[in-house]
């Protein structure tokens, strides 16, 4: 039961940090901010009772922006709107600038990471990069790392834990700065 709330929590948290984003998505499709706030409102409110539906390891913000579009549909019909073809194509628009929109948001911030990786990386010493090298780059197990570096399997353990967590650190701190 415990894993349920955690789910429902998990999703709910993440549906709520993507907000701003719906209330654009909303907006562009309703041409109307109170609208667009009645939308979301209403699709949280799915989001809500439907959590359990939501795939994990998929995206949360594509699974709360199908919602909002249903909504936006259904409040379109509630109030009556025919959608002329010239609608449909303005949202189909829309929703392909957005898409494209979320992507190089997405690309900037795998580079951003990447750089940040890059950078974290050239502040370990040279023996720590080799026992990372040998790991994730050679793909050695910890017995051939220890052969080759003269090191103990313990003494490697401990050193990749100990470099995963400070490159975890730095990586984390980096991409705060430049965000």
């Amino acid at each position: 039961m415990v894993n349920i709330d955690e789910k429902r929590d998990r999703v709910i948290k993440a549906a709520f940090s993507c907000r701003t984003d719906l209330l654009t998505y909303a907006r562009s499709l309703l041409g109307n901010f109170t609208a667009a706030e009645d939308v979301v409102h209403e699709a949280m409110i799915v989001v809500m009772n439907k959590y359990d539906q939501f795939q994990e390891g998929t995206s949360v913000l594509a699974w709360c922006r199908a919602i909002v579009r249903l909504e936006v549909l259904h409040a379109k019909r509630q109030y009556h709107q025919e959608r002329s073809l010239a609608e449909r194509l303005i949202d189909d628009a829309v929703d392909a600038a957005f898409n494209e929109f979320q992507a190089s948001r997405k690309n900037d911030e795998t580079i951003s990471r990447q750089e940040a990786i890059r950078h974290c990386l050239e502040k370990i010493p040279d023996r720590g990069r080799a026992v990372l090298e040998s790991r994730f780059k050679d793909e050695l197990g910890y017995n051939q790392i220890g052969e080759q570096l003269g090191m103990t399997i313990e003494a490697v353990r401990k050193s990749l834990f100990r470099l995963k967590k400070q490159l975890r650190s730095c990586v984390e701190s980096r991409m705060r700065i430049t965000s």
